[in-house]
């Protein structure tokens, strides 16, 4: 549960870059100097970017970058080591192949083994024992906002069925057997849902919870409301820097749905930037 008094900054989905990470660092640390702070929410896939040269890269991944998941990594917890309570990473589907979910294979055979590679064995188990203490979900009561990783498509009946749910047994899955993997599947994996069924979720987790805000799919223009109450944010990976999103938001301000926290709440990431598919609000 968030604090009801500050400012809020949503990111979503690095994927290993870096110099996005550290743009997002400097929009919470000033934030953080204002008299009520801040709290950062990052929706998870902090892991596993394009490692390719700049000549063979494909348009549809966006901007250009080189992925560097262990220095990523190791920015992140210094960042939440020295704002204690204050930094938020929620687990999403690239970090469960690292403590019990299936193999991610988008730029190499094995994601996860990719990165366990260039971490080596201490670095690994660090990581592992990290992982796992990262939340589903967080949750800003007087904003009526709920971040997670994918679509609101888990049927719940309480935030406890999540506090719950086991990560591990889903290693030999295939990414469709996960996808249909009841709760947990639905937490990581889904892209979209019914609005009926994203209602559910939200009163699930909270009496006042009016939208979700999540990443795992790419909106190629910075954001996308696939229907309410769902707000998919697109800040930094498969987008071009002009059109890369966070969100923005007072605690201490509700938002009436997903079409108000977008119009008053989404921020450009790279303000300077040439737009390539963003549109107006």
């Amino acid at each position: 549960m968030l604090p009801e008094r500050g400012k809020l900054i949503v990111a979503t989905d690095l994927q290993g870059h870096v110099d996005d990470f550290e743009h997002v660092t400097s929009i919470f640390e000033r934030a953080a100097r204002e008299p009520d702070g801040a709290v950062l929410v990052v929706t998870g896939d902090l892991v596993h970017g394009p490692e390719l040269e700049e000549m063979d890269w494909p348009d549809y991944l966006g901007s250009f970058y080189e992925g560097d998941s262990p220095a990523l990594l190791e920015r992140a917890r210094d960042l939440q080591n020295r704002y204690p309570g204050r930094v938020h990473y929620l687990l999403g589907n690239h970090e469960h192949a690292h403590v019990g979910g299936p193999i991610v294979a988008k730029f190499f055979p094995d994601e996860a083994m990719r990165l366990e590679e260039l971490l080596g064995d201490e670095g690994t188990m660090s990581m592992r024992a990290w992982f796992r203490t990262w939340p589903f979900v967080a949750v800003a009561p007087k904003a009526q906002l709920v971040m997670l990783h994918a679509a609101p498509h888990a049927r719940i009946q309480s935030r406890d069925d999540l506090e719950n749910l086991s990560l591990d047994g889903c290693t030999g899955l295939t990414l469709e057997e996960m996808a249909a993997r009841g709760t947990l599947g639905a937490l990581l994996w889904a892209r979209t849902t019914s609005s009926e069924r994203a209602w559910s979720f939200l009163r699930a987790i909270h009496p006042n919870a009016r939208v979700a805000v999540y990443g795992h799919d790419v909106a190629r223009t910075g954001y996308a409301i696939d229907r309410e109450p769902m707000l998919c944010v697109s800040t930094s990976f498969g987008c071009f820097d002009g059109d890369k999103m966070y969100l923005e938001w007072d605690l201490a301000e509700p938002a009436a749905n997903a079409e108000d926290a977008a119009r008053r709440g989404l921020r450009l990431l790279h303000p300077g930037a040439p737009a390539v598919h963003r549109v107006a609000f």
